[in-house]
């Protein structure tokens, strides 16, 4: 099968992940730790990939590795409400596998 014209050589290959963002509590400091889990996403639920996460310093790391990866329009600082409640907020998105990396993901 040949790739879609309009794809170039140069262009990295882009993959779908699943990528959660959490509010991880710290009963000790009283706070939470941001934490982005990340997997290949697949249609099949037999095709399971263990999750890697990858825990922020604060809210502002956060938002400096996840915005640049969204759809134009889309801000992460707009769903802290959802991050913060128990089952976090999940995103689908088409990574190179750099930009999966940067977010926790490793083979």
């Amino acid at each position: 099968m040949n790739p879609p014209k309009h794809m170039h050589q140069s262009e990295p290959v882009r993959r779908r992940y699943l990528l959660q963002l959490v509010c991880v509590p710290d009963p000790q400091r009283e706070t939470c730790t941001y934490a982005a889990r990340i997997r290949p996403w697949t249609a099949r639920t037999g095709a399971q990939h263990k999750a890697r996460e990858r825990s922020f310093a604060d809210d502002c790391a956060l938002i400096a590795a996840v915005n640049p990866l969204l759809p134009p329009g889309s801000d992460v600082r707009d769903i802290f409400d959802h991050i913060e409640s128990p089952n976090g907020f999940f995103y689908v998105l088409q990574l190179t596998s750099q930009q999966a990396q940067q977010l926790g993901w490793r083979e």
